[in-house]
């Protein structure tokens, strides 16, 4: 089966609601949050997808609670977290971005939070420092969704971060996080994620491109429509050879919890009921297949492939290749 059929399996109905190897990098000795010794390395490894390079790039990690997902109990996913070998009262999720360097071209998937989430992400800038690359140099900005962990490392002081970049949007994102009638009925704590989407896109003007459906984005890069986590969410297929990586952006935010338990949700979710359905049957298509995935929430440097385990999925990083 070719990887551009794979995600066929998924129903018609989850599509349209809404509707390698490593190899080591220059680095430098982060400081940790909180001022002490010891950090770890800027975080960066790259990899090979036929005959582009794709760099996955951590720009930090956020701190999930047992209160931000639905359909599990505190004891739950206690029992979860645990297996996981984790300490459940701190449960650090990784934040991930990916680089494609392809021909005279360079690509961001997403782009961080920037400076709006406080001293455990926004790394970022740093990571671009240590690999010598300078954010004038990327040419498409592709955005999974409009929340500001992928978003909010695109503007700094309300200037594009990316200043030569085509940045492609989808378009249901678009109108809801634009809408000001949604934006009135949303809870007070949800309304600067508005605000924040509508900055960025007026920040890039008329350099930003709006998609639906399956549309080629780029070449050898295919959008994959995956409705839920938010109405345009949407992961996108890099094919090149016969090698492809599906970039699958935020099906999971806890792999521990969700890849046991696909049905449980998070309180970011714009339709939790729609997000599990997706996330369900897109990962029963994927299991087994060899397919090689990413997602921005799945440990760093969140590149590896999907089997059942049990009721559930076990996610196996993708082994080191000697390039």
């Amino acid at each position: 089966m070719h990887r551009r059929d794979l995600l066929k399996a998924i129903p018609a109905a989850a599509l349209t609601a809404g509707t390698v190897g490593l190899t080591p990098i220059r680095v430098r000795a982060q400081t940790a949050s909180d001022g002490s010794a010891g950090a770890q390395v800027t975080a960066a490894q790259r990899f090979r997808v036929g005959d582009a390079v794709v760099t996955a790039l951590s720009d930090g990690f956020i701190t999930f609670s047992p209160d931000a997902l639905q359909g599990i109990d505190p004891e739950g996913f206690a029992t979860l977290i645990e297996r996981g070998h984790m300490d459940p009262a701190n449960v650090q999720g990784a934040v991930n971005a990916y680089m494609i360097e392809t021909g005279d071209e360079v690509w961001m998937i997403d782009s961080g939070t920037g400076p709006i989430f406080g001293p455990t992400l926004g790394h970022l800038p740093e990571v671009f420092a240590a690999l010598g690359m300078d954010p004038a140099r990327v040419t498409r900005l592709i955005v999974t969704h409009l929340h500001g962990d992928h978003i909010g490392g695109a503007t700094m002081n309300g200037a594009p971060v990316f200043p030569n970049a085509e940045v492609i949007v989808p378009e249901a994102d678009r109108a809801f996080w634009t809408s000001e009638d949604i934006r009135g009925q949303a809870p007070e704590q949800f309304r600067p994620m508005f605000d924040l989407a509508k900055a960025t896109l007026a920040a890039y003007g008329d350099r930003v491109r709006f998609i639906s459906g399956e549309a080629d984005v780029a070449p050898g890069m295919t959008a994959r429509p995956m409705p839920g986590h938010t109405t345009g969410h949407t992961g996108y297929m890099l094919e090149s050879g016969t090698d492809s990586l599906l970039i699958w952006g935020d099906i999971i935010h806890v792999p521990a919890v969700q890849l046991a338990r696909p049905e449980v949700t998070i309180m970011f979710d714009t339709d939790p009921e729609l997000a599990a359905a997706t996330r369900k049957d897109l990962m029963a298509s994927l299991a087994g297949t060899g397919q090689m995935i990413a997602g921005m929430h799945m440990n760093f440097p969140g590149i590896g492939y999907l089997d059942t385990f049990g009721d559930g999925y076990h996610f196996a990083p993708a082994p080191w290749q000697y390039l």
